[in-house]
């Protein structure tokens, strides 16, 4: 049993010009009310590199009012009660707004800091987390992913699988894991990510599985394609990315993350954090999240759940999308590394997208030519939206992208 298409493979990257055709046949939305607080108040940036703070703020053409304009007309009429808007130039923050409320009741308004679930936004960060490694020689991109005793350098442990039912799977080098090529394809085997509970019966475990009994049950399946021969999009892949980060860091996944990625980009260690997997547990910055579906619980076995409460063991899917970060985070993030790769842009540009759709989470995380940056965090994904095609996420990004003209940037 599938939790259904809306958990996290339900995500779209695209990139360049085939992502901005796509934004510009959005619908702009209609007018509503929707409370927001004041956010950060930081200006933009001057256009020429090298610009002062007192060009930087200068330049400002209240980019805070156009961005109001653009998300509360949006979310009122699309039952969103929370969303944040951060923006960067050239690495310089320039905006970040909290809009609607973190309550159900709508008593108490959303800090412009608030944490979301990031859902997919977050694979680019953990690629960057590789190729920080590759480039302090801890690992290969050619390295193999699964040791079989003929093919090293090699990472994870035979006794993972010891014999591995379909060969090919010995092939499977990092990089094909990177551009999710590792030889699976959710349309055609289906997504672990969403089928947590059929991995816990399959194997009979009373607890949640853990990532090895994720390894494990995918493991004794045949691949659905010869790696390095197609491009599906694999949300295992990227589990077993993180994994790799472990074993050749020392450190888990998180811990990497906020020590060599996110730290040094001055974003604090609470702002970067694996998501709780049950409802009663959620961080207090986290906002209401709203979905209808329900899922089998992995905790409470015989019980059918929210999907965001207890329908997966959230740790185990941190590399993939569970993570809960501040929208500042993800942007200082995509200001300085490039997306999807994860390469250090160090002063380049690039025009890319990439969006995330968790059952009540919708994200976007944006580069654009013009050294702009920005993230888009929502608390409803569009669940009557069957076509796939990110909805809120689009809509929104047509609104941002047009706040971000109309204030010259």
């Amino acid at each position: 049993m599938k939790l259904l298409s809306y958990l996290p493979g339900a995500t779209q990257s695209v990139t360049g010009a085939a992502f901005i055709a796509v934004l510009a046949g959005c619908g702009g939305g209609s007018s509503g009310d929707v409370a927001s607080n004041a956010g950060k108040s930081l200006g933009c940036t001057a256009r020429q590199p090298g610009a002062s703070v007192a060009e930087v703020l200068a330049c400002s053409n209240d980019l805070d009012g156009k961005l109001d304009a653009a998300m509360k007309p949006f979310m009122a009429p699309n039952g969103i009660t929370a969303a944040t808007v951060a923006v960067a130039k050239d690495g310089v923050m320039l905006a970040e707004r909290g809009y609607g409320h973190r309550d159900s009741a709508g008593q108490v308004a959303l800090p412009a800091d608030a944490l979301f679930i990031t859902a997919s936004i977050v694979k680019p960060v953990t690629a960057a987390a590789i190729q920080t490694l590759a480039r302090e020689r801890k690992l290969a991109l050619t390295d193999h992913v699964f040791c079989t005793g003929l093919n090293a350098p090699c990472w994870l442990a035979r006794e993972l699988q010891p014999a591995l039912p379909d060969a090919r799977a010995g092939a499977i080098t990092i990089a094909q894991l990177l551009e999710h090529q590792g030889g699976w394809d959710a349309d055609i085997s289906g997504d672990p990510m969403q089928s947590e509970f059929d991995i816990q019966q399959s194997l009979g475990l009373s607890a949640p599985p853990q990532q090895d009994d994720i390894i494990r049950y995918v493991l004794r399946q045949p691949l659905d394609f010869v790696p390095g021969t197609k491009t599906a999009y694999s949300n295992f892949g990227y589990l077993l990315l993180g994994q790799i980060i472990e074993k050749a860091s020392g450190a888990g996944y998180v811990s990497y993350v906020q020590e060599n990625i996110m730290g040094p980009l001055g974003v604090p260690k609470d702002d970067f954090q694996v998501m709780r997997s049950l409802i009663r547990d959620r961080h207090p910055r986290e906002p209401q999240y709203i979905t209808t579906i329900m899922a089998p619980s992995v905790f409470v076995p015989g019980t059918t759940v929210l999907a965001l409460d207890g329908a997966v063991r959230a740790d185990n899917w941190a590399p993939a999308g569970q993570i809960i970060a501040t929208a500042k985070a993800m942007t200082l993030f995509a200001a300085h590394y490039r997306m999807p790769d994860g390469v250090p842009l160090n002063g380049a540009t690039n025009n890319y997208g990439f969006s995330g759709a968790d059952p009540g989470v919708a994200t976007v995380l944006r580069q654009l030519p013009s050294g702009i940056s920005y993230t888009v965090m929502m608390n409803k994904l569009d669940e009557n939206n069957s076509s796939g095609d990110a909805s809120y996420q689009l809509q929104a990004l047509h609104r941002i992208e047009a706040a971000l003209k109309d204030a010259g940037l």
